[in-house]
């Protein structure tokens, strides 16, 4: 074979061959190509589908640096995306300069573990989600931040709330309304027992005799009216007092007590006490759980008559009230048992009893949060609520309540003790009768009294001679200027001063305010002695201020 044909089929052979390499290289390209394509086009619907999110998200590396955002992210912060990323989360979120160490991010990041929690920026509320982030080894790599607008789920349980708190004050007015009667009646037999034995020891007084019996009357009369006054007060404020151990039969006989004059002279009363028991409990709410369920039971019996019967007995709940009620632990229970002889509650509506807004009551007569309220308050005490009735044989409210051990009596102050004094007191208040009565009251316990009716000129006074008081005493409601007025203007003249503060309405007035008015102590109205001496006894001593002598 001739050479030059071995070397053209050679060059045919290579040429062939350059051009088989050259087409799948050409085709390896096409199909890097189309990968890259297939590669971006993914990429875009991704990112495409990651900033169409309404959720803001951000993700973070091991460090907290923001690497990725959406655009939900960027319209939150107000940021664009270059703007956000490699700063820290909290950088962005709470701003430059936040302490690293209350961010809420911290708390979670350090664990490989879902978390949630809630975040309030300016009015709004988001639900931040963190998830962690590993490789394909299972290292942790960072975290992913979703940010959940709940801010209408917020407001709609903060207007649901308010709701709940206009309705139950709604509730505890009609409840007033109720009682309007009895309030009235029973006013105006402590007004008549007053009148009666305050002219007596005065015919007394003008011959010369004193009649001891006469004024006791007359001071057990006022104490039932102040008790009274504080009962109405307290019930009709919109802030509850709060729970705190308290006894509950003699909140069940003043109840009773107003109740009386409002429901009609066919319905009989019938209270047994079986127990002295201590419950945690709010009293104005208990007040009102009375109220409700004798309410109620008086509304069943209003046409026909009957009896109502209250009862108060500690109960052991071993096991068959406790697996009828799971969540009730075994153990010793304070019973108050409510039970009418009146129509009773038909069987198809007694699971809806306690729904709120559902009433038997023609339109306008009751709020129907009635039986509502004395759940959630049973609830709120760790107790349940039972009931037992049928048609035409009347029906029976129990409510178990755990009870609490009994105060220690012996550790108790001796009630008839009063303490004395001999320091210098200052007393103010607007009332002329009430500023004499106090200046006798004072100086009988041995203390040097000076008084003024005037809060202008008080101060006056007491600027010009600060250091001639160990006390103040001043009301809180006084024209030009208040007590508490009163108080910060003293404290400027002279800090160290102690200062005692009365009222007859502002029962919520905390430790708080009172520190920042430079008020030792608060005592309510009316003054009386027992109270009133013990009080500035223990504000003096704690104070132990140096007088100057006179």
């Amino acid at each position: 074979m001739d050479s030059r044909q071995v070397s053209s089929d050679e060059n045919y052979d290579a040429h062939e061959c350059l051009q088989l390499q050259l087409l799948t290289l050409l085709n390896e390209l096409d199909h890097t190509k189309q990968r890259e394509s297939a590669l971006r086009s993914a990429t875009e619907q991704w990112q495409d589908t990651f900033d169409a999110i309404a959720d803001a998200i951000c993700v973070l590396d091991i460090e907290n640096r923001i690497i990725r955002v959406n655009r939900a992210m960027c319209d939150l912060m107000g940021m664009t995306e270059t703007a956000i990323i490699g700063r820290y989360c909290w950088d962005v979120v709470h701003g430059t300069g936040f302490p690293i160490a209350e961010c809420p991010c911290m708390a979670v990041s350090s664990e490989a573990v879902r978390k949630n929690l809630v975040l309030q920026r300016g009015q709004r509320w988001y639900n931040v989600t963190v998830d962690p982030r590993f490789d394909t080894a299972g290292t942790l790599q960072g975290y992913i931040h979703v940010m959940s607008d709940i801010s209408t789920v917020k407001l709609l349980e903060q207007e649901q709330l308010q709701t709940e708190a206009r309705m139950r004050q709604a509730q505890k007015m009609e409840a007033i309304g109720t009682l309007a009667g009895g309030i009235a009646h029973d006013f105006n037999n402590i007004l008549t027992a007053i009148l009666g034995y305050s002219e007596m020891a005065l015919d007394d007084a003008e011959q010369g005799q004193a009649t001891p019996a006469y004024i006791r009357q007359i001071l057990r009369a006022g104490e039932r009216a102040r008790d009274l006054v504080r009962q109405i007060l307290t019930f009709s404020r919109q802030n509850e007092a709060g729970a705190k151990p308290i006894q509950i039969q003699p909140i069940v006989k003043e109840a009773l007590k107003l109740l009386r004059a409002s429901l009609p002279s066919t319905i009989a009363i019938d209270l047994t006490i079986e127990t002295d028991a201590v419950v945690q409990a709010d009293p104005i709410q208990i007040h009102q759980v009375i109220m409700n369920l004798c309410t109620n039971a008086g509304h069943a019996m209003r046409r026909g008559g009957g009896q109502l019967r209250v009862n108060l007995a500690e109960e052991d709940l071993p096991a068959e009230p406790v697996v009828r009620h799971p969540e009730l632990n075994p153990g010793r229970y304070l019973r108050i048992r409510v039970s009418d002889t009146g129509h009773g509650i038909a069987p198809e509506i007694i699971e809806r009893i306690f729904d709120p807004y559902f009433t038997t009551k023609p339109q306008g007569e009751s709020t129907g949060m009635g039986l509502a309220l004395v759940q959630g308050i049973v609830d709120s005490c760790g107790g349940v609520v039972c009931v037992e009735s049928q048609a035409a044989q009347g029906t029976v409210f129990n409510i178990y309540l755990p009870m609490m051990p009994r105060p220690d009596k012996s550790a108790l102050p001796d009630p008839q003790i009063v303490p004395l004094g001999h320091e210098r007191i200052l007393f103010v208040d607007d009332e002329p009768a009430l500023a004499e009565m106090a200046r006798e009251m004072l100086a009988r316990l041995g203390y040097r009294v000076t008084i003024s009716t005037a809060s202008t000129e008080a101060f006056v006074l007491f600027k010009q001679h600060p250091f001639d008081f160990d006390l103040v005493i001043t009301d809180m409601t006084m024209p030009h200027i208040t007590g508490e007025m009163l108080a910060r203007k003293m404290t400027a003249v002279r800090a160290d001063i102690p200062i005692i503060l009365c009222t007859g309405y502002s029962e919520d007035i905390d430790q708080e305010s009172m520190a920042r008015w430079g008020v030792h102590a608060l005592v309510m109205k009316p003054l009386v002695r027992g109270t009133l001496a013990p009080v500035i006894r223990q504000v003096l001593d704690a104070a132990r201020t140096p007088s100057a002598d006179v």
